[in-house]
């Protein structure tokens, strides 16, 4: 049986990108601990999705040299974490310069390590809740980002080595990922999509906002809606 590893970061996207590969090859699940503010609750979140879906490996690889380089408001306290409605058509404060890269790396040494042939993202260009697509403000959220790492890594790997970048995704909506993942039964009761807490939702973020419309737009529940707000 095939093998791929899903980067997981306990988020929507990833969990519902880590449910679709379950059905189809071996699940191995990587998380890649960068030190964030919300780092406790999104590696809470893993391990308890990872029992969940009853992946077959799961690891953790520690990236905390992020939150030393900082450079962003996911990492620096001494930068604010925009409101949805301050966020305009520029790169938000909370955009992680290199750090899908990164991951994607190590998620390719990972790879090979394990024998892996594929390596799942779930990134959306576009989740439909807001005037700007998130791959406009987000910019390695988009295929062309995809198709480029994809490029480099036919340079980066052996010959006789398959391995490949998959973003499965990439054309829906976080309410039609979010549909899926209820098809699917996706455990969204664990995800965490916060940026700002480790406890409750700020539900101010883009990151909680854009949840909070795609449950709203799928018509299903989010089973954190009410979680108070922690400022």
């Amino acid at each position: 049986m095939d093998r791929a590893v899903v980067l997981l970061s306990g988020g929507i996207n990833s969990t519902v990108a880590a449910a679709i590969v379950r059905e189809q090859c071996e699940l191995a699940l990587l998380h890649v601990a960068w030190g964030h503010r919300t780092a406790e609750r999104e590696l809470a979140a893993f391990q308890e999705i990872a029992e969940i879906l009853k992946a077959e490996q799961n690891f953790v690889a520690e990236l905390s040299c992020m939150a030393m380089i900082g450079g962003n408001a996911r990492v620096s306290r001494r930068m604010a974490i925009e409101d949805t409605n301050a966020v305009g058509r520029g790169t938000p404060a909370t955009f992680a310069f290199a750090l899908l890269p990164t991951m994607m790396s190590a998620a390719a040494a990972w790879a090979a390590s394990i024998r892996a042939r594929r390596i799942v993202i779930g990134i959306s260009e576009d989740h439909g809740t807001g005037p700007t697509p998130i791959g406009k403000l987000y910019p390695d959220r988009h295929r062309d980002f995809v198709q480029a790492f994809n490029l480099m890594l036919q340079y980066a790997k052996p010959a006789d080595r398959d391995l490949v970048v998959e973003a499965p995704l990439i054309d829906l909506t976080r309410a039609e990922v979010i549909k899926l993942g209820h098809r699917l039964k996706v455990p969204f009761e664990t995800t965490w999509s916060c940026y700002a807490n480790n406890n409750n939702p700020c539900h101010r973020c883009i990151a909680c906002t854009t949840r909070q419309m795609g449950f709203l737009q799928a018509g299903v529940p989010d089973p954190l809606a009410l979680e108070p707000a922690r400022g």
